[in-house]
């Protein structure tokens, strides 16, 4: 999409420092002009949202107009237009393709204006990660969401008004389709892959839970407010609210406003443990539609905690204990007793030994999963590549013991290549990333979604083909994001 000489320069004039960026763009890809979209791209997330932060209130309303037009609309509409779910959807309506391309274009600028309203949350809050609403990452999880909604509308709308529609009986209903996509978070495969039987009657219990003072209320109403539930006097349905609102609407108590965010965070956390708790007794088919294995090996303090329901006591037994070979094995290990092992089987969890390759896996899984404490996780990560397992140990960036402690627990080195280091994926020039063999759109998409924080998140981020898969985790490595 080319921009007009007049819409980029409203760019430049509330940001002209960017003219030198524009005059690289234009040299670098052989343009005389320019897009809005190609400079943005360029910029980074984290610069937009900078210079959007810095603005005075009504030129950051003309720049959010801008980055809805000319940053927001084109990749969401690509998005749209290349969602496999949505092209199958169509496609067994027979919708020609220009409806097809009119419709996905339609949908990406009523998404556009409300990433605009989110941004524009973020920067009125003046939240510290709000530049994270401007990753490609998360624009592409909010297209998935619209798409999984959309496709649960249309059906919906088709199963009650064209009762006489000749649709292919062979044709699966496109809600469990689109909950086929191992991409969706668990969240969503339950909304895209439930019956309007099982809505309503999540709702009946959720209902019955706020009339029940048995039930921690505060936690609930906390929970009805930031989804906009609508189940409460104070929450309205389909507005969704920051903690920071919640805390202002429930007048939440404490000295600062940090302490009141704590607390709302700690009530929402046992809201949703009590949520999760009454489905998994009353709608076991709706709990079916989210329950996903959860490896004790690898998964996080939160996950154990809230997934599993482990106590912290039994969290920090079974992190000390890393890796187990079967679920027996926290029972020998004294991390649980006998009679817990079925409930934690129940909620999902499983044993799974993951070799854990210190010159590629991230920081987390040096503290988490080898039992590295923080600091030397950090200082481990900045030297990498090593050669040989005695290098880390000559450079005294660990002891032997928590060296002997840590391939216990599945530590491996892969060597590298002979003559050439591991690029760090989240801090790399991308002439470097070129170098390797990826080509200029992949490395555009990398430049402009990092940091990353594991290789399932680069993956889903990316999808890409074995050859660029391949070099990837063969020459290069996550390390620690400024």
């Amino acid at each position: 999409m080319l921009t007009s000489p007049t819409e980029l320069q409203e760019i430049l004039t509330l940001a002209p420092e960017w003219q030198s960026v524009v005059d690289s763009v234009a040299a670098a890809k052989d343009v005389k002009a320019v897009s809005s979209h190609q400079l943005f791209e360029r910029l980074g997330a984290k610069a937009i949202y900078m210079k959007a932060a810095a603005l005075s209130s009504q030129k950051r309303s003309e720049f959010e107009r801008l980055l809805r037009d000319h940053y927001y609309q084109p990749i969401i509409a690509k998005m749209f237009s290349n969602n496999q779910n949505l092209k199958r959807f169509w496609a067994q309506r027979k919708h020609p393709f220009d409806w097809q391309k009119g419709q996905a274009v339609s949908m990406s600028v009523e998404l556009s204006t409300k990433m605009e309203g989110v941004l524009d949350r973020h920067l009125s809050n003046k939240s510290a990660d709000g530049f994270k609403v401007l990753l490609p990452a998360y624009v592409q999880r909010s297209v998935q969401n619209a798409v999984v909604d959309y496709i649960k509308d249309e059906w919906q709308w088709e199963r009650e008004t064209l009762q006489d529609l000749n649709l292919d009986p062979e044709h699966e209903d496109p809600r469990s389709c689109t909950a086929d996509d191992v991409k969706y978070a668990p969240e969503n495969k339950a909304i895209s892959g439930e019956q309007v039987l099982q809505l309503n009657q999540l709702r009946t219990e959720l209902k019955a839970m706020l009339d029940d003072r048995s039930q921690p209320q505060e936690a609930l109403v906390v929970v009805d407010c930031m989804f906009g539930l609508g189940l409460t006097p104070k929450s309205k349905n389909g507005e969704e609210l920051t903690m920071r609102e919640v805390c202002d609407l429930l007048a939440i108590a404490g000295e600062t406003q940090a302490r009141k965010i704590a607390r709302c965070q700690v009530l929402l956390d046992k809201g949703l443990d009590c949520i999760r708790a009454q489905v998994r007794k009353n709608l076991p088919g709706l709990a079916d539609c989210w329950q996903s294995d959860v490896n004790i090996n690898t998964a996080s303090r939160r996950e154990l905690s809230h997934l599993l329901g482990l106590t912290e006591g039994e969290v920090e037994r079974l992190l000390a204990n890393r890796q187990y070979y079967c679920l027996k094995e926290l029972i020998e290990n004294s991390v649980i007793k006998a009679p817990r092992l079925d409930d934690l089987i129940k909620h999902g969890a499983v044993a799974a030994f993951v070799p854990v390759e210190v010159n590629s896996c991230t920081t987390r899984d040096l503290i988490d999963v080898l039992g590295f404490p923080k600091e030397t996780a950090q200082k481990f990560a900045t030297h990498r590549p090593f050669t040989t397992f005695d290098q880390a140990l000559r450079d005294n960036l660990l002891s032997e013991a928590l060296w002997q402690q840590a391939v216990k627990r599945g530590a491996v080195l892969k060597p590298p290549s002979t003559g050439s280091e591991r690029l760090d994926l989240n801090n790399c020039q991308s002439e470097h990333l070129a170098a390797l063999g990826l080509g200029t759109p992949m490395v555009q998409r990398i430049t402009s979604g990092r940091p990353f924080t594991t290789w399932n998140e680069l993956e889903e981020y990316l999808a890409p083909d074995n050859r660029e898969w391949l070099i990837l985790r063969q020459k290069t490595c996550l390390g620690i994001s400024d």
